[in-house]
C-alpha cells in the first residue's frame, strides 16, 4: 500500500509541470471569457502575418450543433471594412471618386455629400437616420431606404451612422449594375476564399440562429436575414473566412497570389481622420492606440451576434473574436476580449472592462417600477368602503401615470439613443420592462378612473357590500 501511494504522489508531482506547461493563457482567457458572458458559442483567432498562429472554436449554435471552423457569425459593424475594400476598388479602378459628390451615382440622393464622407461618417446623416435592421427585405428595399435620407446636420462633424454604409452599398449597385452582395462575392469575398461568406438571402440558409440577453441569459433568436444591411452588419463569415480576410489587411491587400487593393489603398482605408472621441475613423476603420501600439480595429454586432477584429500592423498581428449572443448592456465587456488577446499576443497582461453601471441602472429601474406600480394597482383594486370624490387627488394620479408612460414609451428609449421598437429588439429584457410599466401605468390610471366614477355614500348610510370607490 505505501508502495502504491509513493507512486501515485511522484505520478501527481511529475504530471504538475506537464499540466501547468499545457496550460494556454489564450485559451483560459477565453473560457473566462465564455463562462462568465454565458455566451453559446465561441470562435476566435490569433494571426501573424499570413498564418493563423493560435484558433479554438467552443459551444454550440442556436440550433444545438456544435460551433465549429465552418459555423458562420454574423459579424454587425464588422461588415464596414469589407464594404470600404469594395469601394476602393472601384476608385483605384477608376469608377468611383472618393471626393465627388454621391448625387454623381445617386442623383436622388441629397446634395453636398461626398464619396469619403460616407466611409468615415462624416456626412451629416444623422446615428438613426433610417430604420435598419429590415428582416426579410426584398431586393429594392436598399434603393427604397436610400431614397429616405436626409442629412441631420452639415457634412463634417463625425457622427456614426449605419445609413453611410448603406448608400455606399447603394453607390457600388449604381455603378456596377448588380446587388450589393452579388457584387462583394465576386470582388471580395471570393477571392479571399470566403467560402461560407453570408452576403446574400441565398447564402442565408447556411447562418444558424443566435442569441439575445435576456438579464445576462441566452435566449435563441432568428429572424429573417436582412440582405439591405449587408453593408453596414449583416455580412457573415466563418472564422476562417475572416482570417482570410485578417491577412489581407496584414499583407497590403494581398491574399495568396491576389492583390485586392493596393499597399497604399489598404494604408488609406486603416488610416484615421475623423475625431470619434477614443481615436479616429478612417476609411471602414477605427485608428487608435492599445498600450502605445498603433491599432486599427472594429467591433459590431446585431441582435444575436457579436463580432470583434483588431490589427496592430507594426507586430504583424491581427486578433478575430466572433461570439453568437449580444446586448448592448454588456458591449464594452465583449469588446474588451479582442484587445486583451492582442495584448496576451504581445507578452503583456489583459486589463478586462469593468460592467457599465448605467446599463445595469438602465436594466433595474423599469423592473423596480414595474413592481411599485403592481403594488400600487392591486391596493387600488382592493374592495373598500367609498370615499367623497376629489378631483384633485383623481390628477394626482392621472398625471405621474401619464408621465410614466411618456418615458417608458419614449424618454427612457431616446435616452439610450434609440426608440422603444429598437430598445425591444436590441435589449429585451429591458423591453419587455418598459412594455410593462406602459401597461401597468395605464391599468392604474384606468383603476383610479373607475374608482372616481363610482358615487360615494353618506356617512350615515350603512354599506350592504365592500365596493370600489374613490
Amino acid at each position: 500500500m505505501r508502495l502504491l501511494l509513493l507512486v501515485l504522489v511522484l505520478l501527481v508531482v511529475g504530471a504538475g509541470p506537464a499540466a501547468a506547461a499545457a496550460s494556454d493563457p489564450t485559451d483560459d482567457y477565453m473560457r473566462r471569457y465564455q463562462s462568465e458572458h454565458r455566451l453559446p458559442g465561441l470562435a476566435f483567432a490569433v494571426v501573424r502575418g499570413d498564418e493563423v498562429v493560435h484558433s479554438r472554436t467552443w459551444g454550440t449554435d442556436g440550433d444545438g450543433d456544435a460551433v465549429t471552423a465552418d459555423t458562420p457569425f454574423l459579424l454587425g459593424s464588422v461588415s464596414k471594412p469589407f464594404t470600404a475594400l469594395a469601394v476602393m476598388q472601384l476608385v483605384e479602378s477608376g469608377r468611383v471618386d472618393l471626393d465627388a459628390p454621391v448625387r454623381t451615382y445617386l442623383p436622388e440622393f441629397p446634395a453636398g455629400i461626398s464619396v469619403r464622407q460616407l466611409l468615415t461618417h462624416t456626412s451629416g446623416l444623422a446615428q438613426w437616420a433610417l430604420r435598419t435592421d429590415r428582416f426579410g427585405s426584398d431586393a429594392d428595399e436598399l434603393g427604397r431606404a436610400v431614397r429616405e435620407l436626409e442629412p441631420g446636420h452639415a457634412p463634417g462633424e463625425h457622427e456614426y451612422s449605419d445609413a453611410n454604409y448603406l448608400a455606399a452599398a447603394a453607390v457600388v449597385e449604381a455603378v456596377t449594375g448588380r446587388s450589393f452582395g452579388d457584387h462583394l462575392h465576386t470582388a471580395v469575398l471570393d477571392p479571399l476564399a470566403m467560402d461560407h461568406a453570408v452576403a446574400t438571402t441565398a447564402d442565408a440558409v447556411s447562418l444558424p440562429a443566435g442569441h439575445r440577453l435576456y438579464f445576462g441569459h441566452p435566449r435563441r433568436f432568428d429572424p429573417a436575414y436582412d440582405p439591405s444591411g449587408v453593408a453596414y452588419g449583416y455580412l457573415g463569415a466563418d472564422l476562417g473566412d475572416v482570417t482570410h480576410f485578417v491577412t489581407a489587411q496584414l499583407r497590403g491587400g494581398r491574399y495568396g497570389s491576389t492583390q485586392l487593393l493596393s499597399p497604399a489603398g489598404i494604408a488609406l482605408t486603416q488610416k484615421g481622420v475623423a475625431d470619434f472621441g477614443a481615436g479616429r475613423y478612417g476609411l471602414g476603420w477605427r485608428e487608435s492606440e492599445l498600450d502605445g501600439d498603433r491599432i486599427a480595429w472594429h467591433a459590431g454586432a446585431t441582435p444575436g451576434y457579436f463580432s470583434h477584429v483588431v490589427l496592430v500592423p507594426g507586430s504583424d498581428l491581427g486578433v478575430v473574436v466572433l461570439a453568437n449572443a449580444y446586448s448592448p448592456t454588456v458591449d464594452g465587456e465583449l469588446a474588451a476580449a479582442a484587445f486583451d488577446l492582442a495584448r496576451i499576443a504581445a507578452g503583456a497582461t489583459p486589463t478586462g472592462s469593468d460592467p457599465d453601471p448605467l446599463f445595469a441602472a438602465a436594466t433595474i429601474a423599469p423592473l423596480v417600477v414595474a413592481f411599485v406600480l403592481v403594488v400600487l394597482l392591486a391596493w387600488s383594486l382592493r374592495p373598500h368602503r367609498p370615499r367623497r370624490r376629489s378631483v384633485v387627488r383623481l390628477i394626482a394620479w392621472l398625471l405621474p401615470c401619464g408621465a410614466l408612460v411618456a418615458i417608458a414609451a419614449w424618454g427612457f428609449p431616446a435616452a439610450m439613443g434609440v426608440d422603444l421598437s429598437q430598445t425591444r429588439l436590441w435589449t429585451p429584457d429591458i423591453g419587455l420592462a418598459l412594455v410593462a410599466v406602459i401597461v401597468l401605468a395605464g391599468a392604474l390610471a384606468v383603476a383610479r378612473v373607475v374608482r372616481f366614477g363610482i358615487p360615494a355614500r353618506p356617512d350615515n348610510a350603512r354599506p350592504t357590500a365592500d365596493v370600489l370607490g374613490g
